[in-house]
């Protein structure tokens, strides 16, 4: 695998997925929102009551039901991973809010590092047995980009490269720069702490994800971005602090079929 390529990413189903989360891989979840947000279903047996208090206080009925869906979906997953039941897996944020696995849970032979990310009709939950990663998965809109959102992601240089590109391009070109530059941040678990343009991302949508460069406190080097190929009109990376990690791609039709 030569500098500058994604990961592999390797498509499979769920069926196929096995329990043992093996040291190089990284299993990436898509969950479509749609077949399992709606009022009538109840996800409080997967909450924690922080977590159910913390869902109660979005006004909008789909975006409760969307953070609920998306942390109860980690929790089973988490679960399967672990050998253990979801109500035995406990999950706290960092000093920087990246969740964790909680002190109970964690022990030598049952760490798992892994990051959420939901926007619109989809969360997706990336997985890894001995490597950080993050995750990011945004709705592709021509009328959410702004001057104002260009200059607080865009370095100068990647806007520049942005500028240069077909007018039919430069969409999908500032949707992957975004989602490479959150996938990353999330992944080092520095939250807002460092600004996006100090990260450089490869822009072009023609060409494979890359981190070009970050501070280098963050160690960039270790770090390789994937693609999601997603249809129309989603973007999505993920960051892995692993360069031979290979990402595997796993699909299903509804949150009841995780496991």
């Amino acid at each position: 695998m030569t500098p500058g390529t994604c990961t592999t990413i390797t498509p499979i189903a769920p069926a196929e997925a096995r329990r043992a989360l093996a040291k190089d891989v990284v299993h990436v979840w898509r969950i479509p929102v749609a077949a399992g947000a709606a009022p009538e279903n109840d996800f409080s047996p997967w909450l924690t009551p922080m977590e159910q208090a913390r869902g109660s206080r979005f006004t909008r009925v789909e975006d409760r039901l969307r953070f609920e869906l998306g942390r109860a979906v980690t929790r089973c997953l988490l679960a399967r991973y672990l050998g253990l039941t979801p109500e035995k897996v406990g999950i706290d944020l960092d000093q920087s809010d990246k969740p964790i696995l909680d002190a109970s849970t964690r022990a030598d032979d049952r760490m798992i590092h892994f990051n959420l990310s939901h926007s619109g009709s989809w969360i997706v939950a990336a997985f890894a047995r001995s490597s950080a990663v993050g995750i990011d998965v945004e709705a592709v809109s021509a009328t959410s980009i702004s001057a104002d959102l260009i200059a607080h992601v865009m370095s100068d240089s990647e806007t520049r490269i942005l500028q240069r590109l077909p007018k039919q391009k430069q969409i999908a070109a500032f949707f992957k720069c975004w989602t490479s530059k959150e996938a990353f941040v999330k992944g080092i678990g520095v939250g807002l702490s460092v600004p996006l343009k100090a990260i450089e991302v490869c822009v072009d949508p023609d060409q494979p994800a890359q981190l070009l460069t970050a501070p280098p406190e963050f160690c960039p080097g270790n770090w390789r971005l994937s693609t999601l190929a997603f249809s129309a009109p989603y973007a999505a990376t993920v960051a892995v602090a692993a360069k031979s990690a290979v990402v595997v791609d796993i699909s299903v039709d509804s949150w009841r079929n995780i496991n």
